[in-house]
Parts: C-alpha cells; sequence; structure tokens
C-alpha cells in the first residue's frame, strides 16, 4: 500500500504543473493560458484584442481573456492548418482529442493516476478505494466502505414493472431504468443542493441501486436492496450468488478494479458530452449506459456467452471460433486494438479464474479453447474474455459478465463526469457537410 500512495504522490505532483485552465472552471483565461492554447506570441494577441477578435476584461493589474472568444480563435487556427481532416480522423482510434488526468493506456494496461491497475489488483485494493482515488486523486489507506443510503419507497415494485416490459430484458437495460428512477427521485438541482446532496453521494448511491439490479440473475430474481457495512464486491455476490465460495469476493473485486476506467472509450465519451452540456450525475450515468449496452462494448459478454457456450467443448469453442472467420465475422472480446500483444487486463483476469475455478470444466474447456485461438489463429483475448471466465469460475449465471463490467466502469464515468465539469468547456464538434443527395 506504501508504494501505490508514493504513486499517488509522483502522478499529483505531475498534474500540479500543468496550466490552471485544464484543471479549474471559468469563463476568462490568464495572458499564459490563452498564449498557451493558441500558440502565438503576445503582440498577436494584442492584436486580436484590438481587432475585436478576443474580448479582454481587466481584473486587478492583469487582463483575463474570454475562454470561448480563445477557443473559436483556436479553431479557425486549426481549420487553416489543416488540423481538420486530423481532427476526423482522431475521431478513429486516432490521435488524443481530450486531455484527462484520469487514466493513461499502457503497455501493461490502464494506469490510474499513475497507479496501474494491475497494481492495485495485487494489493488487493477494494473497489471503493479504487473507486475514490478516480474521483478525488487520494487513494484512501484503510479499507473503504460506503454507507448505504436507503432507495425510495416502491423502488422494488418499479423494477419488477420495469422487468414485466419483456421477457428477455437485459440487466443492462434495466440498469439504465433505475438510474433515471434515482434521477427523478432526486428532484430539481436547486433541491439537491439545498440538501446538500453532492455529485459523488449521488454516484454512490446509484452504484448501489445499480448492484441491487443485478439480483434480477440471482437467485431471488428481484432488486436486492443494499446492506449496511458489507463491501461493494460482497454486495455483488449476496444479490448474484448468495452461497459463492469466500475468496470470490477478491475476484469480484479484481473485475471491478480492472475495469474501473479505461479513457475516452464510447460510453465515457458520451458521459463527458453529456457532463459539458451540465447534465446531471443520473444523466451523464444514464448516458453512459445507454451507449455500453452496444454489442461491441458491453455486450461483447453476452455474445461470448452466445458463442462459446459453458457446455461446450474446445474443439466446438474452436469450430465455432473458425466458421466466425470464414465468414468474415469479427469475434467480440479478441485482440483490442489498444494491446497489439494482448490484453493485459484480459490476463489477469483469466490468471484469477484459473485460481479460482480451474477445476470446473466450464472453466477449464474456456482456457484450453482460448490457448488454441491464440496460437492457431493469433487471437488474443480482451478484457470480455476474462470476464466471462471468471465469473464462471465463481459460479455466477449469464449475463452476471455484462453487469459487472458496467457496474465497475462507472467509477470511471464518474471521475469523467466531474473531470468534464471542472474543464468547463461543451463538447460540441463540426460535422463536414458532404451535399446533398442520396447518401452513400
Amino acid at each position: 500500500m506504501r508504494a501505490l500512495r508514493q504513486s499517488a504522490r509522483r502522478a499529483r505532483r505531475r498534474i500540479a504543473g500543468l496550466p490552471d485552465e485544464l484543471t479549474q472552471r471559468g469563463d476568462y483565461l490568464s495572458r499564459e493560458e490563452a498564449l498557451h492554447r493558441l500558440g502565438i506570441k503576445p503582440q498577436t494577441l494584442y492584436s486580436y484584442v484590438s481587432r475585436g477578435r478576443i474580448h479582454s476584461i481587466r481584473s486587478g493589474r492583469r487582463s483575463l481573456y474570454s475562454r470561448e472568444d480563445v477557443e473559436r480563435a483556436q479553431s479557425r487556427t486549426a481549420a487553416r492548418s489543416g488540423a481538420g481532416p486530423a481532427a476526423a480522423g482522431a475521431i478513429r482510434w486516432g490521435e488524443p482529442v481530450i486531455t484527462t488526468f484520469i487514466t493513461e493506456i499502457s503497455a501493461e494496461g490502464p494506469r490510474y493516476r499513475g497507479i496501474p491497475a494491475a497494481d492495485l489488483v495485487r494489493a488487493r485494493t477494494r473497489f471503493e478505494n479504487v473507486a475514490e482515488y478516480l474521483w478525488t486523486g487520494q487513494l484512501p489507506e484503510e479499507p473503504v466502505i460506503w454507507a448505504c443510503q436507503p432507495v425510495p419507497r416502491g423502488f422494488d415494485a418499479f423494477v419488477a414493472t420495469a422487468v414485466r416490459l419483456h421477457e428477455n430484458s437485459h440487466p443492462l437495460q434495466i440498469m439504465g431504468l433505475v438510474v433515471s428512477a434515482l434521477g427523478i427521485g432526486e428532484g430539481t438541482r436547486r433541491e439537491r443542493i439545498r440538501r446538500g446532496r453532492t455529485p459523488v453521494e449521488a454516484a454512490r448511491a446509484t452504484i448501489f441501486a445499480m448492484i441491487g439490479t443485478m439480483g434480477l440473475l440471482g437467485p431471488r430474481r428481484a432488486f436486492t436492496p443494499p446492506v449496511e457495512g458489507v463491501p461493494v464486491a460482497a454486495q455483488v455476490l449476496h444479490a448474484v450468488a448468495p452461497r459463492a465460495a469466500a475468496d470470490a469476493v477478491r475476484a469480484v473485486d479484481a473485475a471491478l478494479v480492472l475495469a474501473a476506467d479505461h479513457e475516452l472509450n464510447p460510453a465515457t465519451f458520451a458521459a463527458r458530452v453529456a457532463a459539458s452540456g451540465s447534465g446531471d450525475m443520473h444523466s451523464c450515468i444514464g448516458a453512459a449506459l445507454h451507449t455500453h449496452y452496444g454489442t461491441l462494448v458491453g455486450r461483447a459478454c453476452d455474445r461470448l456467452e452466445e458463442m462459446f457456450p459453458a457446455d461446450a467443448t474446445p474443439a466446438a469453442i474452436v469450430e465455432r471460433a473458425r466458421e466466425m472467420m470464414r465468414t468474415a465475422r469479427l469475434l467480440p472480446g479478441f485482440n483490442h486494438l489498444l494491446y497489439p500483444r494482448g490484453d493485459p487486463r484480459a490476463r489477469k483476469l483469466l490468471e484469477i479464474a484459473l485460481l479460482l475455478g480451474g477445476a470446473r470444466p466450464a472453466v477449464r474447456n474456456l482456457m484450453v479453447a482460448l490457448r488454441r485461438l491464440e496460437d492457431e489463429f493469433a487471437l488474443r483475448p480482451s478484457i470480455e474474455c476474462g470476464l466471462v471466465a471468471l465469473c464462471r469460475a465463481v459460479g455466477l449465471p449469464r449475463r452476471s459478465a455484462a453487469s459487472l463490467y458496467a457496474l465497475g466502469r462507472t467509477a470511471g464515468w464518474v471521475a469523467h463526469v466531474l473531470e468534464q465539469r471542472l474543464a468547463g468547456f461543451v463538447i460540441r464538434p463540426r460535422a463536414r457537410f458532404a451535399g446533398g443527395g442520396t447518401p452513400p
């Protein structure tokens, strides 16, 4: 733990030297910040002010410059320099487009504010501690247990009604409804402020409600209220698999920590867009959840479970993969573009799954099949494979992997929402009009 805290302090020192406009919200920038953003000399800045392109005000003995005008000038400069096409390419797995202090993608996997996620798992750091670290930049020294907050009256009945909308409703869909319902129950922003309700408190309550929704997968088949004084990972098992072995708590914690954030994936970007539009915490998490529900990310775990059933032999799994490749179909859960040598998160989860449930046929067969797929077809497992294997090792029901993925990632979404609010700008890209007529 001492080494983790030292890493956190080093990360904070690196952050401290960066310009204020990246960490503080404001409508005006200092002279140094404006020059830094525009990459110009002071004489050019004064010229922009004299021609009315950038509005300036006096604050004491220094001048401040309109953030909006500076960003508009920055956009015009980029367009003239041909940066427009580069920006368009950046949206598609290209160059970074947003500055963040939360997560860095490295060859060893994600680094949360300077600390490798894998190190946090090895140190048996609780998910709550990691979430607080992502949100505040301070890694708690002692294990954290969040205080439970009761859900609104009739919440379990509301969830039961929502489930009846379709016989095969997905847990992530119900989670989205639950988050929206919590937001409605909180009332207006003014009412929340009057009660002293903070965004972080709302985030913790939302995570507990999402765990309760996972009870739909468990033996009760119903919303499971949180239990006071119980860590998050144990709450998950209480809802989904109350008879799971004691060491399963550590495995669930590892899954949640490794899934907690992964930089600017589609759902995280959606959360930041909502935050830039001044959405409340529930709206931002809801935007992320509904984006995460897509088959390419959040439900890739479900697709793996369908393609590689728990009772399938290694030969059947390999043949199924071969058939998909023969018809030029993409296999979900393999060959993540950011990890050409393999996803370190998947390796860690598969290692835990093997240690915990290697004797289970469903785990053993999947491990043999994954090894063959990598040897024969260079298919390297991504985090989705690791989550599916770990859930089978613990004995969790189908769709638990997708639910764990969303639950863990919520910590990262909250961190990005808080950071985007501090950044203080609206995410509003421009589109290049390609003319009328028939769409391509």
